[in-house]
């Protein structure tokens, strides 16, 4: 039988396992702040019209945290610091949401 797999998925798994074999603690941290971001904006994206601020901040914080962990782990200087202005927009957001300034 031949090999069903085209170049371009093969290309997309490779990238996957690179990622993954190259630092397992980045990788697994990218995997809770994708988590974390794909819920906040799900919710939010449910919510428009009367979005639950208190709740979405806190889970777009815990995405920016992760992701600054593993942005360091990997050297990314630039997603490091636009993520690190995230981190403190969501905190500042969720002061907002709560009335506490």
């Amino acid at each position: 039988m031949e090999n069903t797999k085209t170049p371009f998925w093969t290309g997309v798994k490779q990238f996957w396992v690179r990622s993954y074999q190259s630092d397992r603690r980045a990788f697994a941290a990218e995997t809770v702040a994708s988590v974390a971001v794909v819920t906040g904006n799900t919710l939010l994206a449910f919510t428009a019209a009367h979005p639950p601020m208190y709740l979405i901040y806190p889970i777009n914080f815990v995405s920016a945290v992760f992701s600054v962990y593993a942005y360091r782990r990997r050297g990314l200087a630039w997603p490091l610091v636009i993520t690190g202005y995230f981190i403190i927009m969501q905190w500042f957001g969720f002061g907002r949401s709560l009335g506490w300034w």
